[in-house]
């Protein structure tokens, strides 16, 4: 799944994930940098148990995603052309 960051380096986590994880406004994360990567660890006060269900709903979403990145990019990088 490919997301742009906007103004003041703003990222939207997408309802489909928020639903899964059953994330909210005021959800706290914990961010952890390797290498290149970021990974938002959601810090909850009990420990979340994903169902199968939940697990294969994340991995539909994941394959569903794969694939748009380039068209995602490319669409964001005429839109900067358009703009200068």
């Amino acid at each position: 799944m490919t997301i742009i960051m906007k103004t003041k380096n703003q990222v939207t986590i997408p309802k489909k994930i928020t639903n899964i994880l059953g994330l909210g406004e005021g959800t706290m994360f914990n961010i952890v940098i390797s290498g290149n990567r970021i990974e938002l660890i959601p810090l909850e006060v009990k420990e979340k148990v994903f169902t199968k269900e939940e697990y294969a709903k994340l991995d539909m979403l994941s394959k569903k995603e794969q694939g748009k990145e380039k068209k995602i990019t490319k669409s964001f990088i005429e839109k900067i052309k358009r703009a200068g």
